[in-house]
């Protein structure tokens, strides 16, 4: 589960929850020596700011402000859940 504050000014390594082309991930903002947004899942897959996006195809909801998980299960799930 996360918790997302659309209120706060994302900085440099905030995780934003963003909707990309009609699908909803989260990313890591970076803007130090390289502006965008990073992939989490896969390092390699990083969304410069300066490609053109329409509002349509990128739409910041909020920074995670805080990430809850279920320990039960004795196990961390790396995967976020959106």
């Amino acid at each position: 589960m996360l918790l997302i504050d659309p209120a706060i000014k994302p900085v440099d390594g905030n995780l934003l929850l963003a909707q990309i082309n009609g699908e909803m991930d989260v990313w890591r903002l970076v803007t130090i020596l390289r502006r965008g947004l990073e992939s989490l899942a896969d390092k390699n897959v990083f969304i410069e700011f300066g490609e053109a996006f329409t509002d349509d195809e990128l739409v910041i909801e909020g920074v995670v402000t805080h990430i809850i998980y279920d320990a039960r299960n004795d196990v961390f799930d790396d995967t976020p859940c959106i």
